[in-house]
């Protein structure tokens, strides 16, 4: 049968996505159990069941394998989804809801990776950029619905963006839900209502 027909791409192509995201979750389990500096490709290699050169082959190094995991984050988080359901949508109030909503999912479902980026940053070159990637993306979200707010003829504060990003931040998260032992569902409540309260003026 010829490699190129379309059912054998499709397949080929399943598979390859099998493998990265297999390799990706040996990691993420590898980094946060032994850190990143303590947590060499062939054993990343050995607990996802292939070769070392397919981890270099697929992702080019270590640092490639960490940078995935932030497309990780965002698929496990559910924000594609997200995103979709904003589509349309004008009612500032809900686009606001969405933003904790997914901040909340972040946090719920991948908080080990945040934790991961936010300790290693700080010691090693390959996660700040990792980390700076992460909060470029998380910026670039908020941009945008702050945006569709202002299209929609509603009034914002002018540093909205920044206000947004610093409610949104795992310090806040952390300190209500780790630390003062919130509910998610507290946090993702209070969170929406400050977010209306301090971006909305009008």
């Amino acid at each position: 049968m010829p490699a190129d027909l379309p059912g054998v791409v499709r397949l080929r192509d399943r598979r390859e996505a099998l493998t990265l995201r297999t390799i990706l979750i040996a990691a993420r389990g590898l980094f946060a159990e032994r850190g990143y500096a303590r947590t060499p490709i062939r054993l990343i290699a050995t607990e996802a069941g292939v070769a070392p050169q397919t981890i270099y082959a697929h992702f080019g190094s270590k640092a490639g394998v960490l940078a995935g995991l932030v497309d990780l984050l965002d698929e496990e988080a559910g924000l594609p989804d997200l995103m979709a359901e904003a589509e349309g949508m004008t009612d500032p109030a809900r686009l606001l809801g969405l933003l904790a909503r997914a901040c909340r999912q972040v946090r719920e479902r991948c908080g080990d990776i945040v934790r991961i980026l936010g300790s290693g940053a700080a010691v090693d070159p390959d996660i700040a950029v990792t980390q700076a990637e992460g909060q470029r993306r998380n910026r670039l979200g908020v941009e945008l619905v702050v945006q569709r707010i202002r299209d929609a003829g509603h009034r914002v504060h002018p540093g909205a963006v920044d206000i947004a990003v610093a409610l949104m931040s795992a310090g806040v998260h952390d300190s209500l839900v780790l630390d003062a032992g919130w509910s998610p569902e507290d946090y993702q409540a209070w969170l929406e209502e400050t977010l209306v309260t301090a971006v909305l003026t009008g």
